[in-house]
């Protein structure tokens, strides 16, 4: 379900991902652990597509998060420690948004 090869990943000068290399298979249940620095975040942030990368290669499902973004968003799930609200948005309005986003028909919504 997922795949990384050779990912890095820098701020700057600082080098936070070194050479990363990991597979989850479906079914699979893993957590980071570490220190704070240690780049948890970071390699989550690379997976869900927030943040680019140098160099290596991530695959959700067989598909490259870089070549396809959108497929493979459809069938992620990203909390951040801090989601952002929009605050114009109702609730109703962001579940409509969300549902949207999904292309979850409208009916069923």
């Amino acid at each position: 379900m997922l795949e990384i090869k050779d990912l890095y990943k820098s701020y700057g000068n600082k080098n936070i991902l070194k050479g990363i290399n990991l597979e989850v298979l479906a079914g699979d249940i893993f957590a980071f652990i570490g220190k704070n620095g240690a780049g948890k975040t970071t390699t989550i942030k690379c997976i869900v597509g927030i943040n680019d990368f140098e160099k290596g290669q991530i695959k959700i499902d067989g598909m490259d998060v870089v070549k396809n973004p959108i497929e493979c968003k459809k069938i992620t799930a990203y909390i951040p420690d801090n989601p952002e609200l929009y605050e114009f948005m109702t609730g109703i309005k962001y579940l409509n948004f969300i549902a949207s986003v999904y292309e979850v028909d409208m009916e069923e919504v």
